[in-house]
């Protein structure tokens, strides 16, 4: 089965509001960060775009943060300088799977720094000021960055317990299945991998891109489902079945036939 993307707008609950987009600056100069954290506030409040800004004066904090998945995977901009201490930061986020928008602001006019920024795939480097033509540019190259961020669609899952990390791609995901001790199994063409969080938390980030939920258990990928075979039982594309709950079958009857060519 093969999803229908113009279908979308009928399975969504929280998509239907804009969910606030997470801004992460990492800077040393409190002065400098918080007049910068006020434009990307007033940006965003003038397009109509809700956020949530953080800020991080060391990276140890930072990177203490991001071991926790909810946060890393819910951010969309980061906004570094790469000075004093924030240098290796953008490769670290990247190396953990983060795959949103990042923007140095910074005084450098290191090329190391500028060598770094390309290799970590940066959208823009902007030069700190304020002179109204550089204080112009940055808001001219945040307010497309926020437009990038709004409109991408996160194309990774990046998970993590025990000290190690995944990145997966959501279009190879199969399904979640709850597994014991808070633990969550996602399974995908690739494996699998188990994981902290909860079946409730992974239906609303996933529940408008083409996962339902079948069961108190399972969260499916509809683009994985082959038939349903019966009232309680699915069948997946690559075979295996999937227990389906009296009384979520209705729903996921509606879910396939929005969802399907």
């Amino acid at each position: 089965m093969k999803i229908n993307t113009t279908a979308r707008k009928g399975l969504q609950t929280k998509g239907d509001s804009m969910d606030s987009l997470r801004i992460v600056l990492c800077d040393t100069n409190k002065r400098e960060v918080e007049g910068y954290a006020a434009i990307c506030r007033s940006i965003c409040e003038q397009s109509g775009i809700p956020a949530d800004l953080r800020f991080y004066s060391n990276s140890a904090a930072l990177m203490f943060d991001m071991n926790d998945v909810e946060f890393s995977s819910s951010i969309s901009i980061f906004i570094v300088d790469p000075d004093n201490g924030f240098a290796a930061i953008p490769t670290a986020v990247r190396t953990n799977g983060y795959d949103g928008v990042i923007l140095y602001l910074s005084h450098s006019n290191s090329p190391e720094h500028y060598r770094q920024a390309f290799d970590v795939d940066a959208y823009n480097f902007i030069e700190k000021g304020t002179n109204p033509d550089i204080l112009a540019r940055f808001h001219s190259v945040f307010e497309t960055a926020l437009q990038k961020a709004k409109h991408s669609s996160r194309q990774y899952l990046m998970v993590s317990y025990a000290g190690e990390y995944k990145r997966i791609d959501v279009s190879d995901i199969l399904y979640f299945e709850a597994a014991s001790n808070h633990m969550i199994n996602v399974v995908y063409s690739g494996g699998n991998f188990q994981f902290l969080n909860t079946m409730q938390s992974l239906e609303e980030r996933y529940g408008d891109r083409g996962f339902v939920r079948a069961h108190r258990s399972y969260l499916v990928s509809v683009n994985a489902i082959h038939r349903q075979v019966s009232p309680n039982k699915l069948i997946l594309n690559d075979g295996r079945s999937i227990v389906v709950s009296r009384d979520r079958s209705a729903a996921l009857k509606s879910a396939m036939a929005c969802w399907q060519n």
